[in-house]
């Protein structure tokens, strides 16, 4: 669920309040030039919300969606939409099986319909629709409204930085080219260095596509944790592959021809021509703990080596995983303590879902991977 979602403050519109004809109905295509509609009053400073193409992509095109039962709801008022509970279907691994399962995006009410109760009944229809949920990088108001349906607060996914350019990473700085690289000069000895590789027989290639691989590798890695959002090709293909403006850049490690692991980067836009990126992010990260060699440390090296090798500003990631975490600090990398709060919904098996140290995640399970700004 979006930090920049739920409970906006709408611009005043000619709205009273309830009407007798107020209901909650699912999302039906016939309805998307009206919820367009109300996503540019709902948001006028983010546009990609309204965007057609990324709104197509992001809920209908999800390789999960059925365009016949969109897990998607919408309040009507008169003819007009005037709230929204908007979900993506997912996968989820749940110890040793697979269920279906809703993450929560965006989750709003316009201002004269708040109060009266609507936000709940929105909940509580996806809730019918499915009986496991999550949300992540949740606001104050939508927190507010989860506790009450006995949804679980899980902490956060925990975010990570590592500083490499500040003469880049700094907006002030990235602007005044010569104030900017004497900083960067300054500041040479304290950077992270990437190192050699350690392994012996492994190979680190680009990845053109998702292709069946990506499914071997998440059969064999995903043992490792109770709880995750399925990882598998045609899903990273619809994420990192087809997403509108963006360009992800993935790198596969292999040992003996066999996928090992992968790491996927996205390089945000520069200020200006010209110029390098101010901040790459690491948005996935998966891995075959049982491979014989630090996997992890292996991608790390080659995101941090990329990210040298184009003098990028910083380098961030959202993770939620006891090993991954570990390899970060030992690189440098320090613990934001501001991330995205992660809540859960079950009603079975509860003692698993409930339990964080049981989840794996990354920035790709959060909403701030898929509301990256588009750097094409």
């Amino acid at each position: 669920m979006s930090g920049r979602g739920g409970w906006a403050k709408l611009p005043p519109a000619p709205i009273s309040g309830m009407s007798s004809n107020a209901q909650i109905t699912q999302f039906t295509v016939a309805d998307t030039d009206a919820l367009l509609a109300f996503l540019r009053e709902a948001y006028p400073d983010d546009p990609r919300k309204s965007e057609p193409a990324y709104w197509k992509w992001h809920y209908l095109e999800n390789p999960y969606t059925d365009l016949d039962d969109v897990p998607l709801w919408v309040l009507k008022d008169a003819g007009r939409i005037v709230g929204q509970v908007a979900t993506i279907p997912v996968a989820l691994k749940v110890g040793a099986e697979e269920r279906r399962a809703i993450w929560i995006l965006d989750f709003i009410v316009h201002e004269n319909y708040r109060g009266q109760r609507w936000g709940r009944r929105l909940l509580d229809t996806a809730r019918e629709h499915c009986r496991t949920m999550i949300a992540l990088g949740i606001n104050a108001g939508s927190t507010g409204v989860l506790n009450s349906q006995k949804w679980a607060a899980m902490g956060s996914i925990n975010r990570y930085h590592l500083l490499l350019n500040p003469g880049h990473a700094l907006k002030e700085l990235s602007r005044a080219r010569p104030l900017g690289g004497l900083v960067n000069l300054a500041y040479a000895p304290l950077r992270a260095r990437a190192g050699a590789p350690a392994a012996q027989g492994v190979s680190l290639r680009v990845v053109e596509q998702f292709d069946a691989e990506f499914d071997d590798l998440w059969q064999r890695a995903s043992s490792e944790w109770p709880c995750a959002v399925v990882r598998r090709a045609r899903y990273l293909d619809w994420q990192f592959a087809r997403q509108p403006g963006k360009r992800y850049e993935t790198l596969g490690l292999y040992a003996g021809g066999r996928l090992a692991g992968y790491i996927v980067l996205f390089f945000r836009k520069p200020e200006r021509a010209g110029a390098a990126s101010p901040k790459v992010a690491i948005s996935d990260l998966c891995y075959d703990a049982r491979a014989g060699f630090d996997v992890i440390d292996e991608l790390l090296r080659a995101a941090l080596d990329l990210a040298l090798e184009r003098r990028a500003g910083s380098l961030v990631t959202d993770v939620l995983d006891a090993r991954v975490e570990e390899r970060l600090v030992r690189r440098g990398f320090w613990r934001i303590k501001r991330a995205p709060g992660f809540m859960v919904y079950s009603e079975t098996e509860r003692e698993l879902i409930n339990d964080p140290r049981n989840w794996f995640l990354t920035r790709a399970d959060s909403d701030v991977s898929i509301f990256e700004h588009p750097n094409l």
